[in-house]
């Protein structure tokens, strides 16, 4: 799986939920982040964009992004 899949199909959704667990509109959060609500909209669609515009919406959620290396099976 290459990283654009892995970001539509893992980190976008992730996003979305945390999101809406905090009871925030995307609006909200552009209101409170130095992201633009297309920012945000584009990285609830998983599109690649940079590491920091990620690690700035998850650092107002109060997470990290984290990486691991499995073996092939």
């Amino acid at each position: 799986m290459n990283l654009k899949k892995i970001m539509r199909s893992q980190i976008a959704p992730q996003l979305i939920n945390l999101r809406k667990e905090k009871g925030l509109s995307v609006q909200d959060v552009a209101l409170q982040t130095p992201l633009s609500m297309n920012m945000i909209v584009l990285m609830e669609q998983g599109k690649p964009l940079g590491v920091r515009h990620y690690q700035r919406l998850l650092k107002f959620y109060g997470k990290e992004m984290a990486f691991c290396i499995k073996d092939l099976e």
